[in-house]
């Protein structure tokens, strides 16, 4: 079998282009902590609304950040996987550390 890796790589920068693009906006606890990350699972924003301090005070504030942050990696990890599908008309299987 012959693999055009000129076109295979093509492929895998155009897919992460449009990883880029994709965006996940997570809100928790009433909006108290606000992040958007790419589908790259790159974050690109994090805001804290009013609660923010009242979490922080009661030791929680850590514990609601990863929540968002692992809610947030998950659910682009599933847009991603989606477009991968959509792109190659392949439905792919979960892949630890990948989708």
């Amino acid at each position: 079998m012959f693999i055009n890796l000129g076109k295979l790589m093509q492929q895998l920068e155009e897919l992460q282009q449009e990883a880029l693009k994709i965006s996940v906006d997570i809100k928790k606890y009433d909006g108290t902590i606000h992040l958007v990350m790419n589908g790259l699972q790159q974050v690109q924003e994090i805001k804290f609304g009013q609660g923010a301090e009242a979490l922080w005070r009661q030791g929680q504030l850590a514990a609601a950040i990863k929540e968002a942050f692992n809610e947030g990696v998950l659910e682009s990890r599933r847009l991603l996987k989606d477009e991968v599908s959509r792109r190659t008309g392949i439905n792919l299987p979960h892949i630890p550390g990948l989708f």
